[in-house]
């Protein structure tokens, strides 16, 4: 069972503690919302199917991609780091404002058709 609580700020705040699972919170501006939840993350804990979200929920794909420059990159020859860096600029113009969670196989597919359409210029296809 969730706990739920309303903070100073006016906003609720959901508490899930199960056993077998990290404990789990989530602020929202409601306690309806908080409610419905709490009443949605047991019931997949319960069948086995949740996914813990909120890292990918925070996280954007231009951190991540800045982070992956940044750590593993220079590990490699430096033709593929500027391979490298070449394509995470063009993945983080036109999505890097996604967070992980939000980046689904829809998004990535008009990301796709977008650049292999006529729109893009010749510069901006070669960096397929």
């Amino acid at each position: 069972m969730a706990t739920i609580v309303k903070n100073p700020a006016g906003t609720w705040k959901a508490v899930i503690r199960k056993t077998g699972w990290p404990t789990n919170a989530k602020t929202f501006r409601t306690k309806r919302d908080a409610e419905d939840w709490s009443r949605r993350t047991e019931d997949e804990m319960v069948r086995g199917v949740y996914i813990q979200r909120s890292g990918s929920e925070r996280l954007t794909l231009e951190k991540a991609l800045e982070r992956y420059l940044a750590e593993v990159t220079p590990s490699k020859k430096p033709t593929t780091q500027r391979a490298e860096a070449s394509k995470a600029k063009q993945l983080i113009e036109h999505l890097g404002k996604y967070s992980l969670a939000a980046l689904s196989a829809e998004v990535i597919a008009n990301y796709r058709d977008t650049r292999l359409s006529a729109d893009f210029g010749e510069r901006d296809r070669a960096f397929r």
